[in-house]
């Protein structure tokens, strides 16, 4: 055969090839076999890495099909296409070994130069995933160390454990798999009848066998950190399965048979691929949790509506620029993250969730707020973080349950006096606003026990901040205060106080009074004096005063806090 026919060599199996590549080591015939050497290594090669990743990823765009397949290897770009086939080949039959330690078969592999062909590869693959899962069901190791099966090579263990698990599969209810190592799942795993809860998070598998729909009784699915592109119609077929893990996978779409699972309580999505989701998924009418975090939807189907018993959705750092109005329909709803996405506008029908508790609105584009905010009556947390709000809606002060209120990283240059009305508010962050005044309202907070206020333009505070008798930290760094008021010296119950980068030149006698005072800091102000009452501080900890004009100290104080 003439090495210079392309056409001939590259449909040359694998098996006659690399003997050639032996025989072209000899010096006297490396002239010789210089083509032959070339194609091997520049054509031959890469078509059995492009033919490998086809097996883990049978459809898709090629480039997918390639990271996928790096991934599953760890194999780093750089390294040819030859380099990645013999590392693939090295990390298979490694694992092989360890499995079915009988060095003469590989000894002979290796010397007949058989191993690198796809077909090789394809029966490695499954027979060493057989045994994967074999050594985790139980009595199956013990099984496979008896001294007539451990030396047996890897096909026929792999023929025995079709057999076997006929055999005793039927008395399993659960299986963790969990970082076995697995790339694929042997199709085996159907004759598991009685299989009620089976993990297989922290894998490399890229596909589930179409067998996997014979667990009739399966109510919990852990697939989890795996490298899954697309999901087989059977799954559809698991009618008693109540949780279904497939976070963090490469899933693109979800096919329509989703929508069978009529037992589901929670799918968890988050962290994959997806652009749409089928409206199918509203036939999921026991679905509790619905986690799509970090995927790429820009839309949602109207039938997520028709979800009654959802509880909680998570849709935070997608691309949603709307929401379908049947998102009001959500009757049961208590947790809805919609942060990390692109609203410009508060949806109006999320008024009409009247049993939310958690509202996650931050870091989107909202430059207002509806009233209809003040219709979410049991709402406890309201994070609207990182928008660009400039004014707060007077039913705001409707939120009578409200515990939690994130404001920070707006443009905010006021607060609405109804402010005052959230008579159970205990966190309260309105830090990176633009606020020069507080609405003295703002000292009947009674519950409050966190106030950040840094990064604002505060020149003064009200009195009636000392009414807030159970504040426990007051975060006021990064004004322009010149001075503190008698009042604060009311906060009987503050612990940290901070006010760095200010413009204090000095602090009242009342400041002796914070019996709880742990942390006190003021670097960074004008200060040339510390009253002397600062030494009736019994809890003071912490004390800094850095970058200060200070002349007089008293030396208990000075002494105290080594200054």
């Amino acid at each position: 055969m003439n090495p210079s026919s392309s056409a001939n060599i590259e449909h040359l199996p694998n098996e006659i090839l690399v003997p050639i590549l032996k025989a072209c080591a000899s010096p006297s015939l490396f002239s010789v076999c210089g083509r032959w050497r070339h194609l091997l290594t520049n054509e031959v090669m890469p078509s059995l890495y492009w033919q490998i990743s086809k097996v883990h990823v049978p459809q898709g765009d090629v480039a997918k099909q390639v990271i996928v397949l790096d991934r599953i290897y760890k194999l780093e770009e750089e390294l040819s296409k030859t380099a990645k086939v013999n590392a693939i080949f090295k990390q298979t039959f490694t694992l092989a070994s360890s499995l079915s330690p009988l060095e003469l078969e590989f000894k002979w592999i290796t010397e007949e130069k058989r191993y690198l062909t796809l077909t090789n590869y394809s029966s490695y693959l499954v027979n060493i995933n057989r045994l994967l899962v074999w050594k985790k069901i139980p009595g199956g190791e013990k099984y496979l160390d008896q001294e007539k099966i451990k030396y047996l090579p890897l096909e026929k263990k792999g023929e025995l454990f079709r057999e076997w698990i006929i055999r005793y599969g039927k008395n399993i209810t659960s299986l963790n798999l969990t970082g076995t190592g697995l790339i694929s799942l042997p199709p085996e795993i159907g004759q598991i009848s009685q299989l009620r809860g089976l993990y297989l998070s922290s894998n490399q598998l890229t596909s589930l066998p179409a067998e996997i729909g014979h667990l009739l009784r399966l109510q919990a699915l852990n697939l989890s950190s795996n490298q899954l592109i697309s999901l087989p119609a059977e799954l559809g077929q698991l009618s008693q399965l109540q949780k279904l893990d497939l976070s963090s996978n490469q899933l693109v779409s979800l096919p329509a048979e989703i929508g069978h699972l009529s037992q589901l309580e929670m799918l968890n999505l988050e962290y994959n691929q997806l652009n749409t989701l089928p409206a199918e998924i509203g036939q999921l009418s026991q679905l509790q949790e619905l986690y799509l975090e970090g995927n790429q939807l820009a839309t949602l189907p109207v039938e997520i509506g028709q979800l009654s018993q959802l509880q909680e959705l998570y849709l935070n750092s997608n691309q949603l620029a709307s929401l379908p109005a049947e998102i009001g329909h959500l009757s049961q709803l208590k947790v809805l993250n919609l942060s990390n996405n692109q609203r410009t506008a508060f949806p109006a029908e999320i008024g009409r969730l009247s049993r939310l508790e958690v509202l996650n609105l931050s870091n989107n584009q909202l430059t207002f707020l509806p009233a209809e905010v003040g219709q979410l009556s049991q709402l406890q947390k309201l994070y609207l973080s990182s928008n660009q709000l400039n004014t707060l809606p007077a039913e705001i002060g409707q939120l009578s349950q409200l515990e939690y209120l994130h404001l920070e990283g707006n443009q905010l240059a006021t607060l609405p006096a109804e402010i005052g009305q959230l008579s159970q508010l205990e966190y309260f962050h309105l830090e990176g606003n633009q606020l020069a005044t507080l609405p003295a309202e703002i000292g009947q907070l009674s519950q409050l026990e966190y106030l950040h206020l840094e990064g604002n333009q505060l020149a003064t505070l009200p009195a009636e901040i000392g009414q807030l008798s159970q504040l426990k930290v007051l975060y006021l760094k990064n004004n322009q205060l010149t001075g503190l008021l008698a009042g604060i010296g009311q906060l009987s119950q503050l612990q940290e106080l901070y006010l760095d980068n200010n413009q204090l030149t000095s602090l009242p006698a009342e400041i002796g009074q914070l019996s709880e005072l742990e942390c006190l800091y003021l670097n960074n102000n004008h200060l040339t004096s510390l009253p002397g009452e600062m030494k009736q501080l019994p809890a003071l900890e912490n004390l800094q005063v850095k970058e200060n004009p200070l002349e007089n100290i008293p030396d208990k104080i000075k002494q105290r806090f080594r200054l």
